[in-house]
Order: C-alpha cells, then sequence, then structure tokens
C-alpha cells in the first residue's frame, strides 16, 4: 500500500470540479475536463513539522499536463497522507513546484505560487494499487473528531 506521502508513490488526481486555467493576472478560463492525470512524488512538503502537501513530475494524463509538476495540498481536516492512499487535495500544475507565499494558509489557493500559466483546482486523489482497500484516515475520524 503506498500512501500519498511516500517519496515514489504514484498519485492518479482525478478532477472534482472545472479546472481553471491561469493565463497571467486576472487572466484564466475554466475548462470541462475531468480526465484524470498522475504524478510520481518527488517531495513531501512540510509546515511545522505536519505534512501538508506532496509534489512530482507528471507521468501521465492529457498533453496539457504533460511535462509539468503538479503540488497537492491538503484539504481534509484529519487526514494522514503517511498512511492515507485516498483522499482530497488542491492542485497546482506547473513549470515548478508550488512555493508557500504566507499571505494565505497553505490550503487556500492563493497560499502559494508557481510561475504563470498554471493550472488549479480541486481534486480526488488515489494511490492505491490494484485491489487495495481504500485507506482515509479523515473519513475513519469521522464528523466532529
Amino acid at each position: 500500500m503506498p500512501p500519498i506521502a511516500h517519496v515514489g508513490t504514484v498519485v492518479v488526481v482525478t478532477p472534482g470540479d472545472d479546472i481553471q486555467i491561469v493565463s497571467g493576472p486576472k487572466d484564466s478560463v475554466f475548462v470541462s475536463d475531468p480526465t484524470p492525470f498522475s504524478l510520481r512524488v518527488e517531495e513531501v512538503i512540510r509546515e511545522n513539522d505536519r505534512i501538508i502537501g506532496v509534489s512530482g513530475g507528471v507521468v501521465s494524463g492529457p498533453e496539457r499536463y504533460q511535462g509539468l509538476i503538479v503540488t497537492l495540498f491538503v484539504r481534509l481536516d484529519d487526514s494522514d497522507w503517511t498512511r492515507d492512499n485516498h483522499s482530497t487535495a488542491q492542485f497546482k500544475v506547473a513549470r515548478t513546484a508550488a512555493t508557500l507565499n504566507g499571505d494565505q494558509p497553505f490550503y487556500h489557493p492563493d497560499g502559494s505560487d508557481v510561475p504563470y500559466p498554471y493550472i488549479i483546482r480541486y481534486g480526488r486523489l488515489d494511490s492505491r494499487d490494484d485491489g487495495e482497500p481504500e485507506i482515509n484516515t479523515a473519513k475513519e475520524a469521522g464528523p466532529g473528531s
């Protein structure tokens, strides 16, 4: 079972809504394309000794993602990507990994920076091998825990 926050894990990202392609300041379009894409985790991102995201290069998916770097940021409270193989995340796809800027919390779309152009949105993550059960600590914790 490869957890999401393990270097070398392949994570499939399925956009949960229209993706936003941002070409420049105040210049973006929304595109209806729920086609999954995959990345291979190369870096685990931490804040205050807590895992808040991962990044890595695209390994499969539509042409628009090829040759780019994906940064995923935790979106579910109580997620533990050292165990989870299924979760949700904010994603940014650009020429480089996103860097935190301190302007907003990491999970906010404006809490990190990437160069233009980039693609952003929210999506479902899955790093399970075929036939493996889903592990999602946020779901296991339940509401209000």
